[in-house]
């Protein structure tokens, strides 16, 4: 019975202690069975007391979390944000071409803005400005590819060798029967080839052409032999000219020029409007096909003339009243149709008095063709008017410019300028009252019966004195017969001698007219007239008059007078030279301007460049190119500007 008493005390007390317990087991497990928002509320609840830190706790105080569904996963924080920068867009990229075979095309120099562009060599600074067009843009000619293949790629079915357009098949056509020839094109480096067409005899073509469709020929069995893939090897050519840089082809009537490849692209062109473009030494126009047919079939007069000429209105709009001459040279060898020369003198103004001629001969040709008459040179000079709107294609007038010059080839160029003094007087004697005049032929060139040497042909051949034209004169010299000219050789005493180089030179009074020597220099040279010069000692032959070496020495019982004269003569008759002599006289500006159907290649614009440096800055002599150089022509008096610096 204690037993069972004790016992169930014992139970009592354990259920007494035990029951607080169970109690608290039984609400924990209440809790622990929760709904899934239930969670999810208690998930977001900790997520935020995870990330904020209560306002009264110090930084390492703890929450004690009871119960989670799930383990927490370990926190990684996230990295600074660094703000990302402006992007700044890149320029667009442009790719640049490969010229192939030429070197990497320089970067285009930024033009310098200038005011008035002024030709090489002007000794003083020009008052007249310069039109705003004439903003120049610089670049390298090597921008322009070759028009034809290099040696080693021609194989005839290249898609490089030129096919002629319309109009260099219908020159060529016209042509068929004579003997004509073309290069395409016609000037080359001497790493690239050309092709020739050619009509008339082909035997003496280095190399075989053909008319069968064959080897670059366009159409087959039209009577027109051609030749592609042609270089300088086939030609058995040698760069010997310009300082070893340049050569020259010729066959028939058509010309192929070579220049060194080391040349490609280091030639700069400047820009001076759409059309035109120019090197230091020569300038381009680019004309388009309509205006290109009148230089190929030579009808060059609408060209040349200033009331017409467009290339005349492009270059003087943005140069001004700053040009003394105009030189028109069409990129193939032309002569006039009508005058059958390769280079005349068209005069636009004679302005300078004291050199015989004066006037206008388009604005007012009375008093041109009338200048002289009257005996007074005041009378003269106050009567003339200068000027008018027609004149010019832009209706301005340009005093300055003298005359436009058609330069068909090299040759006669120098003459050319001789021209522009006028070679007076129109009416009248000279010398004053000897009875003959110097010009008294056509009184555009100096008779043959003066000792005037040069420039030739202004001075002319010396003519039979029976039969006249086209009969000349010719004596034995190195065992050859030569065209003869008169020369004195002191005290009265005159010969027959030889034309040579120095016949082409501009004589001392040439240079007196033209400004280049003063009237002092100028004074010393004695010059003569043969009146009715007798030659009947010779023996007449088919065509000449054939002197030998006895009937060289003129005796004075063969003229009848040697009227003698110098440039006292021209002042005492013709008054002072006005401008006077002085260094600004001594130089002209006078452009080379190129005329092509297109705008021209690489080798072009080097060739021209090349060959007008050689002619207007160095001294020199080359038959093949016109003679003399202006530097020698005008015995070193004068200085030339041909292009734009």
């Amino acid at each position: 019975m204690k037993i069972n008493l004790v016992v169930m005390i014992a139970l009592t007390i354990l259920l007494v202690v035990l029951a607080p317990l169970l109690v608290m087991g039984i609400i924990n497990l209440g809790n622990n069975i929760k709904t899934d928002d239930d969670i999810k509320s208690e998930t977001q609840v900790a997520s935020q007391k995870d990330q904020e830190t209560e306002p009264g706790l110090p930084s390492s105080a703890t929450t004690l979390i009871l119960t989670y569904p799930s383990p927490i996963p370990t926190y990684t924080p996230l990295p600074t944000y660094t703000p990302v920068p402006t992007y700044t867009p890149l320029p667009t990229y442009t790719p640049v071409p490969i010229y192939t075979p030429y070197p990497t095309v320089p970067p285009t120099p930024i033009p310098t803005p200038t005011g008035t562009p002024t030709p090489t060599n002007t000794p003083i600074p020009t008052s007249t400005p310069i039109s705003a067009k004439a903003t120049a843009t610089t670049y390298f000619a090597n921008q322009r590819q070759a028009f034809t293949p290099l040696i080693g790629l021609c194989d005839f079915s290249s898609s490089l060798i030129p096919k002629l357009s319309i109009e260099e098949l219908a020159f060529m056509n016209k042509n068929k029967l004579s003997e004509a020839a073309r290069f395409f094109p016609s000037k080359i480096f001497d790493d690239e080839t050309t092709k020739i067409v050619a009509t008339g005899n082909i035997e003496t073509f280095p190399v075989t052409l053909y008319d069968d469709g064959t080897h670059g020929d366009d159409i087959a069995n039209d009577a027109l032999f051609s030749r592609a893939c042609v270089s300088k090897t086939d030609l058995d050519l040698t760069l010997t000219d310009f300082d070893n840089l340049a050569a020259s082809y010729q066959f028939h009537d058509g010309v192929l020029r070579i220049v060194d490849s080391s040349l490609r692209g280091t030639v700069p062109v400047t820009t001076l409007s759409s059309d035109l473009m120019a090197t230091e030494n020569a300038m381009f126009m680019t004309l388009g096909t309509e205006p290109y047919k009148k230089v190929r079939s030579g009808d060059t007069s609408g060209l040349q003339n200033p009331k017409t000429c467009e290339t005349c209105e492009e270059v003087l709009n943005v140069f001004g009243d700053v040009l003394d001459h105009i030189i028109l040279v069409p990129d193939e060898p032309t002569f006039n149709k009508n005058t059958k020369e390769y280079t005349n003198y068209l005069r636009t103004s004679d302005s300078t008095k004291g050199i015989m001629t004066y006037g206008d001969p388009i604005c007012d040709p009375t008093g041109w063709n009338n200048h002289g008459i009257s005996g007074s040179i005041n009378k003269d000079y106050q009567d003339l008017k200068f000027g008018c709107p027609s004149k010019f294609l832009d209706g301005r007038d340009y005093p300055r410019l003298k005359g436009i010059i058609w330069a068909g080839e090299m040759e006669g160029l120098n003459a050319a300028f001789g021209h522009w003094v006028g070679i007076g007087p129109r009416n009248g004697n000279f010398p004053l009252n000897s009875g003959v005049s110097w010009n008294s032929i056509d009184r555009k060139n100096i008779d043959d019966s003066t000792t005037v040497k040069g420039p030739y042909p202004i001075t002319g051949s010396l003519w039979d004195t029976e039969r006249g034209k086209p009969h000349k004169v010719q004596i034995l010299s190195n065992n050859k017969w030569q065209d003869a000219r008169i020369e004195t050789n002191g005290d009265g005493v005159f010969s027959l001698t030889n034309l040579d180089t120095d016949h082409y030179k501009f004589d001392d009074v040439f240079l007196y007219m033209m400004g280049f020597m003063s009237y002092e220099d100028a004074l010393s040279e004695k010059y003569y007239y043969l009146e009715e010069l007798d030659l009947s000692n010779c023996t007449t032959g088919a065509q000449n008059l054939l002197c030998s070496a006895q009937d060289t020495v003129i005796e004075e019982t063969q003229y009848k007078n040697a009227i003698e004269f110098t440039v006292k003569n021209i002042l005492s008759t013709y008054g002072s030279r006005d401008p006077v002599y002085s260094e600004a006289t001594t130089h002209l500006n006078a452009p080379a301007i190129v005329l092509s159907e297109s705008v021209p290649s690489d080798a072009s614009i080097v060739w021209h460049d090349l060959l007008f440096d050689w002619w207007g800055t160095k001294e020199g002599y080359k038959a093949n190119y016109g003679g003399h150089t202006w530097k020698s022509v005008t015995k070193g008096k004068a200085t030339i500007s041909t292009g734009y610096r």
